[in-house]
């Protein structure tokens, strides 16, 4: 397998998993309008507050969901999966991103504008039923992050983190951690505490 289509392997899986399937030709189309880029760590691919210019595959790497708030950086999600992130609806309507997205590694990403998307929908006979796939897996991901928050504790949030996304707990600084987890930075430091006297637990998280 070249290197090309090692790039489009994952958005292949992630379609195949939601019973969308796309022909050779359509393949082609695909890979003729989207970009394959590398992102280096700390650049932000969607700001809050102004219209959404794009929408991203992430094939590897970690992006942080954010938005500022009186002067203060909220982080909403970590996403570290082969993943969606921005939307398609933000990206067709104009509408200014109430929230921002940041690299928080080198990212490799498959990107997609405007014109684009609509070339997609033209073209691509499962277009709609793409858009709704994106579409359920951001409104789960939302109310499964709303779930969490009301029925469990900052300890068994973290514990669900460190369970399910290790390679975030490695490599995410501290303070975005415990931001996400809706707690201070010595709160998460006293559960990381509490949780390592139990015994081996999956890596310890950077500090800044």
């Amino acid at each position: 397998m070249n290197k090309q289509d090692l790039a489009y392997g994952k958005i292949c899986r992630y379609l195949q998993v939601r019973s969308i399937f796309i022909n050779e030709a359509e393949l082609d189309t695909v890979r003729l309008i989207t970009r394959h880029r590398v992102i280096p760590k700390h650049t932000v691919i969607m700001e809050q507050g102004k219209p959404v210019e794009s929408l991203y595959f992430l094939n590897s790497g970690i992006v942080r969901l954010y938005r500022t708030h009186n002067d203060t950086d909220h982080t909403l999600g970590l996403i570290s999966s082969n993943d969606f992130i921005s939307t398609p609806l933000y990206l067709a309507n104009g509408v200014p991103s109430t929230c921002a997205l940041e690299t928080l590694s080198e990212v490799e990403v498959l990107q997609w504008g405007k014109h684009d998307i609509q070339t997609l929908r033209q073209t691509f006979h499962h277009g709609y039923a793409l858009e709704l796939a994106i579409m359920d897996r951001l409104l789960s991901w939302l109310q499964n992050l709303q779930i969490d928050a009301i029925c469990l504790s900052a300890e068994e949030r973290y514990l669900k983190l460190v369970e399910e996304q290790p390679e975030v707990i490695r490599a995410v600084p501290l303070k975005y951690i415990a931001s996400f987890l809706c707690i201070h930075q010595d709160s998460l430091s006293r559960i990381r505490k509490t949780v390592g006297r139990r015994g081996p637990y999956k890596n310890s998280g950077r500090d800044s």
